[in-house]
């Protein structure tokens, strides 16, 4: 995770991305790669009254200087197009890379909480994507948004959540090679969906809680070899999204660590239900690991 793409459309969720520099830094991002889609095309910009791509070019190259001073190496690239599209299609040459992008956070959208570039990029990105939170909270006197950053500790603690599917087992990976050492602390948790224990007998029940059970201690042990932090297991049975949000608010959880399928060849392929949840409502940042799929 040497590399990093940072998003920007130069609004004031995307300029908070900057606020972690240091903890970018921290996960191992060398090298940072201002990537920014203008709403507007190269050839209104140019007939304008005044060229707007110079404006703009001019704030990438302070935004990347700022960078530069934090001590990454650092580029700009400018494209034009769709910027859901030209983020996946510019990261899918940089496999390794690290996508890092705003939400839009509660209030900014009523029909979608995170934006939809935000959410285009995690269903079919190829890449980790790292979705930081921001919130609106309220509007200025001239009616513009003022936002600010869910959390400002993104290390501070990390949760991994796992269904013991091989999307969960990827991330898994993913999040002990790349991010466990560094939380303060770190919860592994697994939700026996209620709707679905509910549909079998008390044996079957308790079978099921012996497997799970015995799954979380093997993970749980196997992330302790990798951090001196304390790691909590839960698991717990319930409406999953909710006991997961309950988990976040008891825990102050700064980050979620979950599976997502990854780009596949049907180009309209969404999130499951319940990372698609997550993602919406859940008020913390997000570290989504795709599992590739052919």
């Amino acid at each position: 995770m040497k590399k990093a793409i940072l998003a920007t459309d130069l609004s004031k969720p995307s300029d908070l991305l900057f606020e972690f520099l240091p903890q970018y830094k921290t996960l191992g991002v060398e090298h940072i790669t201002l990537l920014h889609v203008p709403n507007i095309s190269f050839s209104y910009m140019e007939y304008s009254g005044y060229s707007m791509r110079v404006h703009i070019e001019a704030r990438l190259i302070n935004l990347r200087n700022k960078l530069l001073d934090a001590g990454f190496t650092a580029d700009y690239v400018f494209k034009e197009g769709l910027p859901s599209q030209e983020i996946l299609d510019y990261a899918s040459s940089q496999p390794e890379s690290l996508i890092i992008i705003a939400s839009k956070g509660h209030g900014f959208a009523k029909r979608n909480l995170i934006g939809s570039t935000t959410l285009r990029v995690i269903q079919q990105s190829i890449n980790p994507v790292l979705m930081i939170r921001v919130q609106c909270t309220g509007k200025d006197e001239e009616g513009e948004y003022i936002c600010d950053l869910e959390s400002r500790k993104l290390l501070k603690s990390g949760l991994l959540l796992t269904d013991f599917s091989k999307n969960a087992a990827k991330a898994f990976e993913y999040a002990e090679e790349h991010l466990v050492a560094h939380f303060k602390k770190i919860g592994l948790m697994h939700v026996q969906d209620k709707v679905i224990i509910e549909s079998h007998d008390q044996e079957a029940i308790e079978k099921f809680n012996k497997q799970d059970n015995e799954r979380l201690i093997r993970c749980t042990i196997s992330l302790r070899k990798k951090t001196d932090a304390g790691v909590r297991c839960v698991l717990t049975e319930g409406n999953v999204v909710p006991e997961i949000m309950r988990e976040v608010k008891l825990n102050l959880v700064s980050m979620i660590v979950l599976g997502t399928h990854g780009r596949s060849h049907f180009s309209d392929m969404v999130l499951g239900s319940t990372a698609f949840a997550i993602i919406q409502l859940v008020d913390t940042n997000c570290f989504l690991v795709p599992m590739r799929l052919d």
